[in-house]
């Protein structure tokens, strides 16, 4: 009898979940922010290196 009531709380959970996520929205200046940060994290490595390289051919060629 347990199992049985563990089980119905936690579908009856999931199922308001469920309906709660499908009600929010999110603003859309939020998704371009969120996207802006992904962006910028996924290409931190690639970008840092490049722009230290940068950095450093143009204060080579300034001496």
């Amino acid at each position: 009898m347990g199992i049985w009531m563990i089980t119905v709380c936690v579908l009856f959970v999931l199922v308001q979940l469920f309906q709660w996520f499908q009600g929010f929205m999110l603003p859309f200046p939020l998704y371009l922010l969120a996207g802006a940060f992904l962006a910028i994290a996924s290409n931190y490595e690639k970008g840092l290196t490049a722009l230290l390289k940068q950095i450093h051919t143009t204060s080579d060629s300034s001496q």
